[in-house]
């Protein structure tokens, strides 16, 4: 068994929420994690997301930016100071091809269901670089604002309850 320690200084999660008018964008940090190979294939892993460093790069203005950061912390959305890490626990994976078709458990406001989602993993003898996307369905994690599946007549204020977390990981041995 082969164990990659994931380094969060040179890893990054980036994510997009969409909403009718528009989107927002913004990177949060990997707190710690590893992946594990048997015979050079993904058999487990487990990453920690630090939710305290939520940051918000497509509002320019520092009074909007800061207001919408605190609308992500509180309970309407993340409730930061309550749940200060999320969890992705890598259940199994089946690679085909040059991707790996991933299963795990997501935890977010204490709050765990299963997911899927593919991603490239290259290892390089002591380095590992993995690269995936994630589509998250926010109201499964009771984070309901905004949704249409919860609040009727919402027209232009309507927020889609898939975002999405881009990522590269960088392993080292």
């Amino acid at each position: 068994m082969t164990k990659f320690n994931i380094q969060p200084e040179s890893s990054t999660v980036n994510w997009t929420g969409k909403k009718v008018l528009g989107l927002h964008t913004g990177s949060i940090k990997i707190k710690d994690g590893f992946l594990s190979f048997k015979d050079n294939e993904l058999v487990d892993g487990e990453i920690n997301i630090d939710m305290t460093t939520i940051i918000i790069t497509d509002i320019a203005d520092p009074i909007l930016s800061n207001d919408f950061f605190k609308h992500l912390n509180n309970n309407d959305f993340f409730a930061v100071d309550q749940f200060k890490t999320a969890q992705l626990t890598i259940t199994s994976a089946q690679k085909e091809a040059q991707k790996y078709h991933i299963k795990g458990n997501l935890t977010i406001k204490d709050i765990t269901h299963p997911i899927s989602f593919s991603a490239t993993i290259e290892i390089f003898t002591d380095f590992l670089h993995a690269l995936g996307e994630v589509v998250i369905d926010r109201t499964l994690y009771n984070i309901k604002y905004g949704s249409g599946k919860f609040l009727a007549n919402l027209g232009d204020k309507l927020i889609y309850d898939d975002f999405v977390l881009q990522f590269k990981l960088i392993g080292q041995k």
